[in-house]
């Protein structure tokens, strides 16, 4: 029997990933999106401290340190995921509310983007050994290793382009 491939996984992701949209609406997920942007600033800037400090080669208030086994990408992945679950569900960050034909479309595309705009930062978090050999065995993971710039410029252009379309009430 045939084991199923990361291929797979990516694709029950963003089915997930829309799906999850459809329950938030259009107004959450945008939120969503950007306390994902958020997440990536945070993690970019403060990984490598949060690292050195549970490595126990930094202090907090000279007096708390900590020696731990850990990885930079567990660092990474678990402060990304903190960030956008703690601005998601606590931060009032909200978009306006939609009706009409264009909500359904944008719910989509803005959860789609979303999705593959996480699975994206995932893979960019990993070693470039590592995502060589992803994008080698998935063609999913390829699409989203490859193009990381688009998956980060996208949502932006959606945005831009979802605001033009829009009816002044």
């Amino acid at each position: 029997m045939p084991t199923p491939s990361w291929d797979l996984a990516i694709t029950l992701f963003f089915l997930m990933g829309i799906a999850f949209g459809y329950i938030l609406q259009r107004d959450k997920i945008v939120a969503t999106l950007v306390s994902v942007y958020i997440a990536l600033i945070v993690t970019q800037a403060f990984s490598g401290n949060l690292y050195q400090f549970f490595q126990g080669d930094k202090t907090l208030f000279n007096q708390v340190w900590i020696k731990s086994n850990t990885n930079p990408l567990t660092i990474r992945v678990l402060l990304f995921g903190l960030v956008i679950v703690l601005l998601s569900a606590k931060s009032g960050i909200s978009a306006q509310k939609t009706k009409g034909l264009l909500s359904p479309l944008e719910i989509i595309v803005y959860s789609t983007l979303t999705t593959g705009l996480i699975l994206a930062s995932l893979f960019y978090f990993l070693p470039p050994e590592s995502r060589e050999t992803f994008a080698a065995t998935s063609k999913m993971a390829r699409l989203l290793i490859n193009n990381y710039t688009w998956w980060v410029i996208m949502p932006v252009v959606a945005m831009v382009v979802f605001g033009f379309l829009k009816k002044d009430d």
